[in-house]
């Protein structure tokens, strides 16, 4: 019961308007343009020639592959990604419009197209050993499901049944360390859309949680961007941000509790609307 209310608050608040609502709209426009050449191409199958038929093929299909190639190319990412619950929706809800391009009457009787959005366009960091591996099963078990409800499962036979993902690293997503053992900021994989749901832990139970030691190293690390009381779901969002900034992210869509909002944690929340905005939130859910 619980999974079905988290994937739910997952789609609807952060997966749909960070990664699908931008392709959707992507995809409205691709119709609008794909329409009237539709009418066309069927007016020519009873007037034109040949020729001039497969010009107009020919475009429709264009635009159909340009947006297959958008959706195939585009890449998520959850730094936090526990057993994988981001990755699967976000996977789940790429093929449904995959699935939804590829079956549109637009393009009805022209080249086949098959799906092909697939789990290596997601990329995950999760530090636990046992949520690591998990993450991988769940994408993949999640992947191979779509492909079995949808009627392709005949197309993509193939052993082993389960195929290992390297895009998901097991390894600390705030905190790393160079060769001689100094603290480093670790690298996150390049992905168009961060989605996530990090940690949370308040700044007064950071070092009863996690020891002197790391968080010595956290604050020497983060200091002068992450304020040394806030909350640790805060150093996602400051990593995120800079992301953006730098432009190896577009967009990211992340959970926090309602006092991100107040004291040191607002200050991060600043720096997002220094460098970039915030599009969406909800003050409490």
């Amino acid at each position: 019961p619980r999974w079905g209310l988290i994937s739910r608050a997952l789609e609807l608040d952060i997966v749909e308007p960070v990664l699908m609502a931008p392709l959707r709209r992507e995809w409205a426009a691709i119709q609008a343009e794909a329409a009237p050449l539709r009418e066309r191409y069927d007016a020519a199958l009873q007037t034109s020639t040949r020729a001039a038929q497969a010009r107009l093929a020919s475009q429709l299909n264009a635009l159909r592959e340009k947006m297959l190639s958008r959706l195939r190319s585009v890449t998520v990412l959850d730094p936090a990604c526990g057993s994988g619950n981001f990755l699967y929706v976000a996977l789940q809800r790429l093929k449904d419009l995959e699935k939804e391009v590829i079956t549109s009457p637009l393009f009805a009787n022209l080249t086949l197209a098959y799906p092909e959005v697939h789990p290596r366009q997601l990329y995950g960091i999760e530090k636990n050993e046992i949520a690591h591996d998990l993450a991988s099963i769940v994408v993949w078990i999640g992947y191979l499901q779509w492909l079995d409800n949808n009627g392709y499962t005949g197309l993509f036979k193939r052993e082993p049944i389960l195929e290992p993902i390297d895009n998901i690293h097991q390894m600390d997503a705030i905190l790393a360390y160079d060769a001689d053992g100094n603290p480093v900021e670790p690298e996150w994989p390049d992905a168009d859309v961060i989605v996530s749901n990090p940690p949370f832990l308040g700044g007064k139970r950071l070092r009863s949680e996690l020891g002197d030691h790391y968080v010595d190293d956290m604050f020497r690390l983060w200091d002068g961007r992450v304020p040394r009381e806030a909350d640790l779901v805060t150093y996602w969002f400051e990593k995120a941000r800079a992301a953006i900034e730098r432009g190896t992210a577009k967009r990211a869509g992340l959970l926090a509790t309602n006092s991100i909002r107040g004291g040191a944690n607002r200050v991060v929340l600043q720096r997002i609307k220094e460098s970039g905005d915030i599009f969406m939130a909800w003050s409490d859910r």
